[in-house]
């Protein structure tokens, strides 16, 4: 199965040439940047908190990112489930921003605007879902709300941001029919993730994710769980295990050691 495909439309850069000077747009990581980037292609430039090869898990601010957030008019993260570094941020400094998945509890973030409330972009009904920019009914509904509100922002622009928009969802609508073509025939196939980010993946294609190495990727899986894990390797009922490049798979490697499966990656972070 080749997820590469997945990423492809939704994390493409298109081309800007005139940008709004006093807008300064700033995302979390590259997939939100990305998507960011297409929506407001010619009128904004959009910065990239996170260096390439950093987890949005356990990643720490540097003072240079710091500054960044500081002159920031906007940012756009995933919520606090997955980017739990940037909450008390958020808090302490009161930078305007667009959470794409947001707790039902979490409340109290405010933006440094006139109206001072925060932008809700999105309460997903799965809360564990830490990529929800891989599903692209998903992505599809962030970039509506955030063209929304860059429309806010910049209401001269309102027609070059729709304009994007729907460039957006048309090149997503394309890529669901390639992607579908690809994974026709696929769907019993078992496979195992090496941490469970994929929900909105998995659900929205009907796949078949047996397992996942470890739902929180900073915490090493039980030997109860590598057992069950290698029980369905050996059984065949997955026959494929995905790595991440952010991640070194040494437990992965030490299960899988002898046994016949293939190997592929998945990169959730577009890197």
């Amino acid at each position: 199965m080749n997820f590469r495909a997945t990423l492809a439309v939704l994390v493409s850069i298109a081309s800007s040439s005139t940008f709004a000077a006093d807008l300064n747009l700033v995302a979390s990581i590259k997939p939100i940047s990305l998507i960011a980037s297409e929506i407001a292609s010619g009128v904004a430039e959009v910065d990239t908190l996170l260096p390439p090869g950093a987890s949005p898990h356990d990643f720490s601010l540097r003072p240079s990112d710091r500054k960044s957030l500081a002159k920031a008019d906007l940012l756009i993260w995933t919520g606090g489930m997955t980017e739990p570094y940037l909450e008390r941020v958020i808090e302490a400094s009161g930078v305007a921003n667009l959470a794409w998945v947001l707790e039902a509890d979490n409340h109290g973030v405010h933006d440094d605007h006139q109206n001072q409330q925060q932008v809700d972009m999105h309460e997903h009904e799965h809360g564990s879902e830490l990529h929800p920019w891989l599903a692209p009914d998903e992505a599809t509904q962030f970039a509506d709300r955030l063209a929304h509100e860059l429309i806010r922002f910049m209401p001269d622009k309102e027609v070059q941001i729709q304009k994007n928009l729907e460039g957006f969802v048309q090149s997503v609508v394309l890529m669901e029919q390639h992607n579908l073509g690809i994974l026709k025939g696929l769907e019993k196939r078992g496979f195992i993730v090496f941490h469970d980010a994929y929900a909105g993946l998995i659900d929205h294609y009907g796949l078949n994710q047996v397992a996942a190495f470890s739902v929180d990727p900073a915490r090493k899986p039980g030997a109860k769980h590598l057992q069950q894990i290698r029980e369905a390797i050996e059984s065949q009922r997955a026959g494929c295990v995905f790595v991440e490049p952010q991640f070194e798979p040494a437990t992965l490697n030490a299960i899988t050691r002898g046994l016949d499966i293939k190997r592929g990656e998945l990169d959730p972070l577009a890197l």
